[in-house]
């Protein structure tokens, strides 16, 4: 009982301040400054010498805020359709290039019965 006060208690100080910075005109400075330690972030993500340890603070830090589980969850879908089209792609793909070698095939074939015929015209 005492976790689910303390969580309603830790809510009502979070709504408060949300609203104070909306009557001060604070709300686009605050997401200005979300966006740019975003912004940060992705710029550790893309570095080629980030460390391990910097690899599992950003993810503690991304995957523990439920800000980001909707995006997560379109993410995941765009995955899938990429996945989906991916696999569509190479299944055309092989079905190309069984039509290809068959064509190969068959032009071996129109080869050496073209020689055929030739050495018994000769």
């Amino acid at each position: 009982m005492e976790e689910e006060d303390s969580r309603h208690t830790d809510a009502i100080v979070k709504v408060a301040f949300l609203k104070k910075c909306k009557e001060a005109g604070l709300l686009n400075d605050l997401f200005e400054e979300i966006s740019q330690k975003l912004h940060l972030i992705q710029e550790r993500l893309m570095d080629e010498n980030i460390s391990e340890s910097d690899y599992e603070e950003i993810g503690t830090s991304l995957f523990d805020c439920r800000l980001f589980e909707d995006a997560f969850v379109n993410f995941q879908e765009a995955l899938e359709t990429n996945i989906q089209q991916f696999e569509e792609k190479w299944q055309q793909m092989k079905e190309e290039i069984e039509l290809l070698q068959d064509l190969k095939q068959t032009l071996c074939s129109v080869q050496e019965n073209s020689a055929s015929v030739s050495s018994l015209s000769s």
